[in-house]
């Protein structure tokens, strides 16, 4: 019963956990452990979404490569144990082309930096997106959604925009993955229910810099006029920006009691986004959505790595 469609990368996380600090050029610093995951943005949110839907609600597409090393599995494997609709992911045997790899620094304080090499994602295209029709099909039947970052290549993310509208499906996007300098006018043009950028991408896409809710609406206002419904612009430790048609409001991050020391930014806007999707789904409001989205987005900050909140720890701060 695929409601949820999350097409996308697929990445194996390489973390460097416990460094002193972020290093600067040319500067060697001393990390605690190494960590090794499943990754990528459109990955993350699908894992994340299964952990809080309906099994069988959620489907990826996608691809990967049989890599000498074994990075293949990582991502997959956690996609199917989570219970992710993975028949239409792409499976290539390794002609020299890795899968994607992200390099990720986090230090004590849980501040990262990624460094992303997209590998075979790099040629994840419309072809592929084609092949997997019989879920478009499907989610159309029961009133779905396409879950959408941009760690993808640009035309095949406007063909995918194009196949959601043919099914009816509405479109959340988190343009995670966006570059200054690409005009995006024709992707931000394609009937998108919710766009999801944090405030650094709310800035690459209007041209404004978001420091507070009147400078968050002056962004929304221009992305508007590209016939987008509603904007959620995500800050961090100061929550979010929700601007609708008809509204404009901050939603405070919750006040979190965390079960562990764990700081690691790492997925946290992958769970905001995972989870507004489920709801959407589910049929709640973008406003319930987006207010529990914020709050689970915050929860996943207390977690290392990418670890989905699910709908029990939810429960504590907002009623489901």
């Amino acid at each position: 019963m695929t409601k949820i469609i999350v097409p996308g990368g697929l990445n194996t996380d390489i973390f460097a956990s416990g460094v002193g600090k972020i290093a600067s050029r040319g500067e060697l610093v001393v990390g605690e452990e190494l960590k090794i995951g499943a990754g990528g943005k459109s990955r993350n949110v699908a894992q994340m979404i299964a952990v809080l839907s309906a099994k069988g609600a959620v489907a990826m597409i996608g691809k990967t490569t049989k890599d000498p090393f074994g990075f293949w599995k990582v991502p997959l494997d956690a996609l199917i144990k989570a219970g992710v609709d993975t028949r239409y992911i792409k499976i290539s045997d390794f002609e020299g082309t890795f899968p994607g790899i992200a390099l990720i620094p986090v230090d004590k304080e849980g501040n990262n930096q990624i460094y992303l090499l997209p590998g075979i994602n790099n040629s994840f295209d419309s072809q592929d997106v084609d092949g997997s029709i019989p879920l478009f099909e499907e989610a159309a039947k029961n009133s779905g959604l396409v879950a959408l970052s941009l760690e993808l290549p640009l035309n095949t993310a406007l063909h995918i925009l194009n196949r959601a509208k043919e099914y009816n499906l509405k479109v959340v996007l988190d343009p995670g993955g966006i570059q200054k300098g690409t005009d995006y006018s024709p992707l931000l043009s394609k009937h998108i229910f919710l766009l999801k950028p944090n405030e650094h991408e709310a800035e690459i896409l209007s041209g404004v810099a978001v420091t507070g809710l009147e400078s968050a609406k002056q962004a929304a206002k221009f992305l508007m006029k590209f016939g987008i419904k509603n904007i959620l612009i995500t800050a961090g430790v100061n929550g979010a920006y929700l601007i609708t048609e008809s509204s404009a409001e901050h939603i405070p991050i919750p006040d979190i009691q965390p079960n562990s020391s764990e700081k690691d930014e790492t997925g946290c806007g992958d769970q905001t986004m995972a989870t507004i999707c489920t709801l959407l789904a589910e049929g709640r409001t973008v406003r319930e959505a987006a207010q529990i989205g914020v709050a689970s987005g915050t929860l996943q900050f207390h977690k290392a790595g990418i670890t989905p909140v699910t709908r029990e720890e939810l429960s504590v701060y907002t009623p489901l």
